[in-house]
């Protein structure tokens, strides 16, 4: 397999069948910023064999886990793979992280099994409830939503926290193209509060 050097990789584990891959799954459980779900719902999507053994369409397939891996630097799929102790075959870069977290609840494959976000484990998991709130929505939109926040709010609201706050729910973007728009805005708001 090709060496390959990502901030962000896909893997897919088979912890019911393979010991590696369930101490593998433990690991990244306590030592990464990750997202994982067990498909277990899956099915052939037409007639398959499979080292000698006919898999009929609709039939089910074995229960695994999609797993989704961010990380600060880049690192080796070599080095993840000896530090997982798995092979290297069970891991790919993820060139787009919010398809690949989409992905995990096959948010674009409406033919295949519709998993629920709430199946979804892991610290990246409200990055992907981020990435569905804000899917499919025009700027224009997302500054109303901006604005809303705002509104809602009945006390002053201090600077840094609204601006972290709109980080977290994923409108950084926007907030950073249409700023003196959303500042001026946030300020009119403060204006009508003391404190």
């Amino acid at each position: 397999m090709e060496k390959m050097r990502s901030k962000t990789f896909n893997l897919m584990l088979y912890p019911e069948e393979d010991k590696s891959h369930l101490k593998a799954l433990e690991y990244i459980r306590a030592n990464y910023d990750y997202a994982a779900i067990c498909h277990n719902s899956d099915t052939f999507e037409e007639d398959t064999t499979i080292n000698d053994v006919v898999h009929k369409k609709g039939e089910l397939k074995k229960a695994h886990y999609h797993v989704v891996l961010k990380f600060k630097n880049a690192k080796w799929s070599t080095a993840l793979a000896s530090e997982l102790e798995i092979a290297e075959n069970y891991i790919e870069v993820a060139h787009d992280l919010k398809r690949s977290l989409l992905y995990l609840i096959h948010y674009y494959d409406e033919d295949k099994y519709q998993y629920s976000v709430d199946d979804v484990e892991g610290t990246l998991k409200r990055r992907l409830k981020e990435t569905i709130s804000n899917e499919g929505k025009t700027e224009s939109e997302k500054v109303m939503d901006i604005f809303k926040e705002i509104d809602k709010c009945e006390f002053k609201i201090d600077f840094t926290i609204f601006v972290k706050h709109i980080a977290e729910i994923g409108y950084w973007d926007v907030l950073r193209r249409s700023s003196s728009l959303i500042l001026r805005y946030l300020d009119l708001h403060n204006s009508n509060y003391k404190i």
